[in-house]
């Protein structure tokens, strides 16, 4: 595919999510589903995939909602905008981590057009596999090619591939659960557990399957939280570490609760569990913020399959951690509280 050009493939346009899942369940491996497609598009061209049927979400207007209720909590629809999640009122009031870190997602144009469930979705990534078919045939296939190993480290028995999506680690540390239909019911699964730390196959989504809607618990009286993470440039780029902390206080900046994601590291998530030993019970202090960088580090491995060396992206985790913090603790004192 070196001519960069598009393969064959039948497209397929549903109004509804019933006739989504029934298009899903009769193509099933042969159908990529396509939202924003800023994926998609560019994986087919590298001819990372060929799917037979691609299948647009974009008729199907009932998965652009946003419905919030105090007691329910926050419902986003799969195909809500990254530029929705940015500037809609109700996020930026009550969640405002969550549009903190969609502004971040590569440029303002495409946040057009990337969605929720999208960026989710999105397949892990490795310099030895985002390439050209014609650069992937002048080498041994890797695992996540169909191969038996591991360019980014010799000797490893499963592929090595970095999840890189932005919003899961945020999501997460918000405790939010996804809807995921088929054509023969539904079932809600925890943000944490949609995906699976392999990096062939990074998430528990089924071909017949697609996300409809991502919920979100109702903010506490005094929460605050912050993401922050590393890439090249300040667009465009996807990450190459991330960090997102969200922390629960009493009036008096006692944690109550606190959870600290990592992002960029591995083919999943990184929960830091113990930073709510760290700090519940306790007004955080600097000696607090540094025990929990060091936690953060301590489960942080990186491998050399990104653009910058692992050592490096390792290390800014404990400064990222740190950082993400203290900005958090700073919107709390200055009174400006995100929820």
């Amino acid at each position: 595919m070196s001519n960069n050009r598009l393969p064959d493939f039948t497209y397929l346009r549903p109004q509804t999510v019933g006739e989504a899942c029934s298009v899903l369940h009769e193509h099933k491996s042969e159908a990529r589903l396509l939202s924003g497609g800023t994926e998609l598009l560019v994986r087919m061209r590298q001819g990372l995939c060929a799917p037979k049927y691609v299948v647009s979400l974009n008729g199907i207007t009932d998965l652009r909602h946003i419905n919030y209720d105090e007691h329910a909590g926050l419902s986003i629809g799969s195909l809500t905008t990254l530029h929705t999640l940015v500037n809609y009122s109700v996020i930026r009031d009550k969640y405002p981590v969550l549009s903190q870190a969609a502004r971040q997602i590569s440029a303002m144009p495409l946040h057009h057009t990337s969605t929720v469930g999208g960026n989710l979705c999105i397949d892990t990534r490795c310099i030895f596999y985002n390439q050209s078919s014609d650069w992937g045939e002048c080498r041994p296939l890797c695992f996540k090619r169909g191969g038996d190993m591991c360019h980014a480290v010799k000797g490893s028995e499963h592929c090595q591939s970095v999840y890189q999506g932005d919003l899961a680690p945020v999501l997460i540390a918000l405790g939010a659960k996804i809807r995921i239909n088929r054509k023969d019911g539904e079932r809600i699964v925890p943000l944490h557990k949609f995906f699976t730390g392999s990096g062939e196959t990074p998430n528990v989504l089924q071909p017949d399957e697609l996300i409809t809607e991502i919920q979100l618990p109702p903010p506490a009286d005094y929460s605050t939280g912050s993401y922050y993470k590393l890439r090249i440039r300040q667009a465009i780029d996807f990450s190459l570490a991330t960090v997102a902390v969200v922390l629960d206080t009493d009036e008096y900046e006692v944690c109550r609760k606190a959870n600290l994601v990592l992002g960029a590291i591995s083919a999943a998530p990184i929960e830091v569990e113990a930073i709510d030993k760290i700090f519940n019970g306790r007004k955080i202090d600097n000696s607090l913020i540094e025990a929990a960088a060091a936690e953060a580090l301590e489960v942080a491995h990186p491998v050399n399959n990104l653009s910058i060396d692992a050592k490096y992206r390792r290390k800014m985790v404990r400064v990222l951690t740190r950082r993400a913090i203290e900005q958090a603790l700073l919107v709390w004192q200055s009174n400006e509280k995100q929820y």
